[in-house]
C-alpha cells in the first residue's frame, strides 16, 4: 500500500478531495481540545473499510506502526466513555471523523475514517441487527484498540 505524504491519504481512496478536509478537520478540532488543556491523539489511517468477517464486524481501520503504540499506550491509561462523530458524504464514499473521549483524563483520540456505503450494505444492516458498532484501530499485524458503540447511528449514512 502506498500512502501519499502530501495529503496524509492513500492513494487508492476513491474520493481524494472528500477526505482531504476531514483530515484538516481533525486537526483543527484536536487544535482546540488541546487549546483546552487535553491530551489528543490523532491518526492518520492507510486504510478505512467496513468489515464484517468472523474475526471483526464494524470499521477497520489501519494505521502506522508509530501511531497505533502511540493509541496503545494511551488507551491502556484511559477510559473512553463518550464520542462525538461527525459525518460527510459525496456520491460514493462516507467519511466519518470520531473523537473517542475520556473526559475524566481529558483525553481525546481523533479517528479519520470512510467507506463506500454501497458496497457495505449487507454489513452495515448486520451492525444494525447487533445494535453495536465496533471500531477497530489496527495495525497490519492484526493488533488492535477497539471502541464499540451502543448508538450506530451516527456512523452510517443517514436513511439506512
Amino acid at each position: 500500500m502506498s500512502e501519499n505524504p502530501a495529503n496524509g491519504a492513500p492513494d487508492n481512496v476513491q474520493a481524494a478531495s472528500g477526505w482531504q478536509p476531514v483530515i484538516e478537520d481533525m486537526e483543527a478540532t484536536a487544535e482546540a481540545y488541546r487549546d483546552r488543556g487535553w491530551t489528543t491523539v490523532e491518526l492518520h489511517p492507510g486504510d478505512s473499510v467496513f468489515v464484517d468477517s468472523e474475526f471483526r464486524t464494524g470499521i477497520d481501520v489501519v494505521l502506522p506502526g508509530s501511531e497505533y503504540e502511540e493509541l496503545e499506550a494511551v488507551a491502556a491509561d484511559a477510559e473512553f466513555t463518550d464520542v462525538d462523530v461527525f459525518r460527510a458524504e459525496d456520491a460514493s464514499m462516507f467519511y466519518l471523523l470520531v473523537v473517542e473521549k475520556d473526559p475524566d483524563s481529558e483525553t481525546a483520540v481523533f479517528v479519520p475514517a470512510y467507506y463506500n456505503p454501497g458496497s457495505a450494505e449487507e454489513k452495515i444492516q448486520t451492525v444494525q441487527e447487533a445494535g453495536e458498532l465496533r471500531l477497530f484501530c489496527r495495525r497490519l499485524n492484526d493488533d488492535y484498540v477497539e471502541f464499540v458503540h451502543s448508538d450506530v447511528g451516527p456512523f452510517l449514512p443517514e436513511g439506512v
